[in-house]
């Protein structure tokens, strides 16, 4: 820029006013007369002018970043379903604009001006209208789910406000006849969005995009085949806009990418043809993914008839020898059943007579004892007497638990419901157990009949 002068500044400046950008004001200085010392005069002008030359860039790229950065002000954050449709449905307005502001054969700008080498313009310039239809206005997620399951190639833009190549590549390349006919195919999903918003962010993030313009094909995976041909893959993001689906069905290989001078160095129809290809490479790989399927889907169901067939001849015998099987099983589950119930009963029996033999209490001496005595005489139902010593303040239930312990250990047959009375004064005393010998009136010596009650 130094060494052009004035000459740039002017051609700064015409660039500047064809891309809808206010000159820079110029600044007028008057004459000055030419002290003594001219060739000082002249050094002290050209250092001027080449620091006005440089500084005259600057001072515009500035504009352009204030004027970029105020209209990236509506663009959201985030990356819910809404925040990330509102980010894509923002490209889609940004491509929509230029079907209100040019013509289709004035795509380019009024001055004619070209990027890179010119190769995207020429006799094949874009027509705009229209062509933002067939951008999707969902978030990621959602065009990865609609790629997966219509099997489509996800065409991904990641748009650069502040680049001086964007707007002239979305009006060359992405807005060309034969691009916008190559997107509205239906196994061609096509998505936008600056890297501006969080989703353009994670984008740029996941494809690692270094330079723009950045284009790329991702591919969904194809579940029915068993290899798929990728560089590198990316995967769905949980908190990336609506509900994911299950990771098998989100997965996008990267099949193709270009991006910076590289692309700026291809035409419309040259970018054109490297994703015809990619595209047929996919339709090949979808195609042969449904052959296998139909292949599968035939063999399994020759298997299945002949299965079936095979299966129709074991059915009697095998229903046979079902229910021997069953029969015997009942008869052991009977078996063990009934063992367990004699067990549980055997066990019960058991613990019951533990828990009364605790309750027995031991029989005082004949003679000695200092607390006093009562002496029992129990008419068994067998008309057998039964004589026992108890001390007076026993309850009556001691006196029903001796009687227990006493049937089980000389194997006399009796219910466990006993019954103790009296015959004169006829008076049952097995309904009040908690009475003492004493406050029965059985001490110091008493005769109690001994009955069955269940008998």
């Amino acid at each position: 820029m130094a060494s052009t002068g004035g000459a740039s500044a002017s051609s700064t400046t015409r660039s500047r006013n064809s891309s809808s950008q206010p000159p820079p004001l110029r600044r007028r200085h008057p004459p000055q007369q030419q002290p003594e010392g001219g060739t000082l005069w002249r050094l002290v002008h050209s250092l001027r002018t080449a620091l006005y030359s440089l500084l005259l860039p600057i001072i515009g790229f500035a504009r352009l970043l204030i004027t970029g950065r105020s209209s990236a002000r509506d663009e959201y954050d985030g990356l819910s379903a809404a925040v990330t449709a509102k980010a894509s449905q923002n490209f889609v307005a940004y491509l929509k604009s230029f079907q209100n502001n040019n013509t289709a054969g004035n795509a380019i700008g009024n001055n004619g001006a070209t990027i890179g080498n010119g190769s995207h313009g020429g006799n094949s310039t874009s027509s705009i209208n229209n062509s933002y239809q067939a951008w999707l206005t969902t978030g990621f997620a959602a065009a990865q789910e609609q790629a997966a399951q219509q099997q489509s190639l996800l065409l991904v833009y990641l748009h650069a406000p502040l680049h001086r190549s964007s707007e002239a590549f979305c009006k060359q390349v992405l807005c060309h006849d034969s691009m916008t006919a190559f997107i509205n195919q239906p196994n061609v999903t096509a998505f936008g969005v600056s890297i501006h918003t969080a989703q353009g962010a994670y984008l740029t993030q996941i494809l690692q995009a270094s330079c723009y313009p950045f284009v790329a094909l991702l591919q969904p995976r194809i579940s029915s085949s068993t290899n798929t041909t990728s560089s590198s893959s990316t995967g769905s993001n949980s908190n990336n806009g609506s509900s994911s689906s299950s990771s098998s069905s989100s997965t996008m290989t990267l099949v193709l990418r270009a991006e910076g001078p590289a692309l700026m160095e291809l035409s419309a129809m040259q970018l054109l043809s490297h994703f015809q290809t990619a595209l047929q490479r996919h339709q090949m790989a979808v195609t042969e993914a449904e052959a296998r399927r139909l292949q599968r889907q035939e063999e399994s169901a020759l298997r299945e008839q002949q299965d079936a067939e095979y299966q129709a001849a074991l059915i009697a015998d095998q229903e046979r020898e079902r229910m021997k099987r069953q029969e015997a099983e009942q008869e052991v589950q009977r078996l063990q059943q009934l063992q367990q119930e004699e067990e549980r009963q055997e066990a019960q029996a058991k613990e019951h007579l533990d828990a009364v033999r605790s309750k027995v209490p031991p029989e005082p001496p004949a003679t000695g004892s200092t607390d006093p005595v009562t002496a029992i005489r129990f008419v068994l139902p067998s008309g057998a007497k039964l004589n026992r010593r108890f001390y007076s303040h026993e309850k009556i239930s001691g006196l029903l638990a001796f009687l227990t312990i006493y049937f089980h250990d000389n194997e006399i047959e009796i219910s466990r419901n006993i019954g103790i009375s009296t015959n004169y004064p006829k008076k049952s005393y097995h309904e009040d157990p908690g009475l003492t010998l004493k406050e029965a009136g059985l001490a110091p010596q008493a005769v109690l009949m001994v009955q069955d009650l269940d008998a």
